[in-house]
């Protein structure tokens, strides 16, 4: 089953995704997902405290997920510790590809803000975008 998508298209399995495109993601992960979290191109976001926040982000997910169905077919289980987890990195860039398209159409098919109602607002800018000399 899909979900609504601002752009009427569906997300692509990961198995469709090129080789090429799916490289390029595992060796991101998880800067997509913190992207979303902290509204910047976060940097140095400490280990501890990056893991702090997925566990509260996947606390509001569960609560969202117990009281909406539409939100369960967005999500599918997917959560922001399997996006965290360094030990398979392609399965993590796999939950980050499926988690982040969720975030964001979520967001904006229900309330215009990706990440609502699971993204902490008081996380936003909490880590600066890295500057260039």
């Amino acid at each position: 089953m899909t979900y609504p998508r601002v752009d009427g298209t569906t997300l692509p399995p990961w198995a469709a995704v090129h080789p090429l495109s799916k490289e390029v993601l595992i060796e991101q992960v998880p800067h997509r997902l913190q992207r979303l979290m902290y509204e910047s191109n976060a940097v140095d976001v400490p280990a501890d405290e990056f893991a702090a926040h997925v566990a509260a982000a996947d606390i509001r997910l569960k609560a969202l997920l117990r009281e909406s169905a539409c939100a369960r077919s967005y999500f599918k289980g997917w959560t922001f510790a399997s996006v965290a987890d360094p030990t398979d990195r392609e399965a993590a860039a796999e939950a980050e590809y499926h988690l982040c398209d969720a975030l964001i159409e979520y967001g904006f098919m229900h309330s215009e803000e990706p990440g609502h109602p699971v993204l902490d607002l008081a996380l936003k800018g909490l880590y600066a975008e890295k500057r260039h000399a």
